[in-house]
């Protein structure tokens, strides 16, 4: 009685999987433990001061590139990207170093609780967050959205922390605490900026086409420019909304509207506390 059934469900299953198949359909198989083993590696070649406590070797820098070539292999969405793009992203770690680097010492600097270099770089998950977004970020620009993507979303299951591959984000960036912070598609943050928990960097609307449909690609998410604060719990939306340099964005804020630089705005409430009467 059961075959006939399951017969009937697989054939529905085929037919779903043929209905679903497109020109960007990654056709190779990628796992979990191969974004894992991959993201380990990258850290023993950016940080192996903190990692080994010793220099990079040539031979761990092949190893790697390998690694990365047969990803980009595995993840490509079309035979049209560049037998080059291996040595080119390749190319950028050593820029993305010195940007960790800063990340790490913004961290030490703003953090009272830091105690060590070493301790940011291994334990903090907002510089976990970071240097990965680093990495993916340079994948998004070469067109490795999928790539790019697992290692976006890898970071956030781990960290809490979503950061889409397409923010740029400039140097000296601290996460503190991190987890529920949500930074957008076409976020664009400046030097010197610190978040804290719980803040969406969002967009406010899509535009659509004369179908109903969003139109993708367009500018949709805030501005923070250099030197910003943002506390836990503040949300800013919209494409046009720009946070001036300098400025403190308090907890909880709701922005929609541009900030002009060296503004404080502060999300106003009030506590009501009540104390038990005698009896």
């Amino acid at each position: 009685m059961e075959e006939p059934i399951l017969i009937e469900i697989h054939n529905q299953l085929t037919k779903s999987y043929q209905t679903n198949v497109t020109s960007n359909t990654v056709q190779k198989r990628i796992l979990e433990k191969d974004i894992i083993i991959f993201l380990n590696d990258y850290r023993k070649v950016l940080l192996p001061e903190y990692i080994y406590n010793r220099e990079i070797t040539l031979q761990e820098l092949i190893n790697f590139k390998k690694l990365l070539h047969n990803i980009l292999e595995l993840t490509k969405y079309s035979n049209c990207l560049s037998e080059e793009d291996t040595m080119t992203i390749l190319g950028k770690i050593p820029t993305i170093k010195k940007m960790v680097n800063k990340d790490i010492e913004a961290a030490f600097i703003k953090d009272p609780a830091a105690k060590s270099y070493e301790e940011v770089a291994i334990t903090y998950p907002g510089l976990f967050a970071i240097m990965v977004h680093r990495f993916s970020h340079e994948l998004y620009k070469l067109g490795y959205f999928f790539f790019s993507r697992l290692l976006s979303e890898y970071s956030h299951s781990k960290t809490g922390i979503d950061i889409h591959p397409g923010a740029t984000i400039g140097e000296s960036f601290f996460i503190d605490h991190g987890t529920g912070i949500v930074i957008g598609e076409t976020t664009m943050i400046g030097n010197n900026v610190t978040i804290y928990q719980n803040v969406t960097l969002g967009a406010f609307s899509f535009h659509r086409d004369d179908n109903g449909n969003i139109i993708k690609g367009l500018r949709r998410h805030p501005t923070i420019e250099d030197n910003v604060t943002v506390y836990a719990g503040a949300t800013i939306l919209g494409g046009e909304t720009i946070i001036g340099r300098d400025s403190i964005i308090g907890g909880n804020a709701w922005l929609t509207e541009s900030v002009l630089p060296n503004s404080k705005v502060v999300s106003k409430f009030e506590n009501k506390i009540y104390y038990p009467q005698n009896s």
